[in-house]
C-alpha cells in the first residue's frame, strides 16, 4: 500500500466526472493508502502525475459549496500530511465580455500565488488529452474566478460582479479551500 507521507499535491474535484476526469491524467496508479485518518470518510485515488505524488478526492455525492470542499480539504490534510499544493480542477460558469471572449470549452486558471509548474503540467495534460480526441482549446484564459456558497443564475448579478472585478468565471467551491 502506498504511503501517505509520500503525498505532496492534493488535487479536490466537485463532482464525480472531475474526479474521472481527473484520474486520466494520472501518468500512473497507486495503490489506496493503508489507512486515513480517524472519521475521513472521503474517497481517495493516488497516483503520480509529471514525477509528483497526487492524491486526488472527490466532494460527497450531492453535496456541493463551501463547506463541503472545506471538509474533504480538511480530512485530505489530515491524512495526508505532506501535501504542500491544492488543486480544485473542474468545471465552472464562464463570463464573456468584449474584453475576455471566453467561450465553451476554454481553459480559464486562477491562482491566489501565482501558477505552479504543477498546474502548468496540469493544463498541458489537459489540452494534449484534449486535442488527442479531435477537440480543440481554443484558449487558456488567466484571471479571477470567483467562488461562492451557491450556484450563480442571475445573468445581471453575474455581469455586475464580473465587470466589477475582472472576473472570468464562477465557481462553487474554491473558497472552501483558501485556508487549506
Amino acid at each position: 500500500m502506498s504511503d501517505p507521507q509520500q503525498y505532496t499535491v492534493g488535487w479536490i474535484c466537485a463532482i464525480t466526472t472531475e474526479y474521472t476526469a481527473a484520474r486520466q491524467f494520472l501518468d500512473e496508479e497507486h495503490d489506496r493508502p493503508d489507512h486515513a485518518s480517524a472519521n475521513d470518510n472521503n474517497d481517495y485515488t493516488l497516483g503520480k502525475m509529471a514525477g509528483h505524488n497526487v492524491v486526488i478526492a472527490v466532494l460527497p455525492d450531492g453535496e456541493y459549496g463551501l463547506s463541503s470542499a472545506t471538509a474533504v480539504a480538511k480530512d485530505m490534510l489530515n491524512s495526508f500530511p505532506s501535501v504542500r499544493v491544492g488543486l480544485m480542477v473542474g468545471i465552472g460558469g464562464g463570463v464573456p465580455t468584449p474584453k475576455h471572449d471566453i467561450r465553451l470549452g476554454d481553459v480559464v486558471v486562477s491562482s491566489r500565488q501565482g501558477e505552479t509548474d504543477v498546474m502548468r503540467t496540469a493544463v498541458s495534460g489537459l489540452r494534449s488529452k484534449y486535442e488527442d480526441d479531435g477537440h480543440q482549446i481554443e484558449a487558456n484564459i488567466h484571471g479571477v474566478i470567483a467562488s461562492a456558497n451557491q450556484l450563480m443564475k442571475d445573468a445581471i448579478i453575474r455581469d455586475t460582479i464580473a465587470k466589477e472585478k475582472d472576473v472570468m468565471c464562477f465557481e462553487m467551491e474554491a473558497a472552501g479551500l483558501m485556508n487549506h
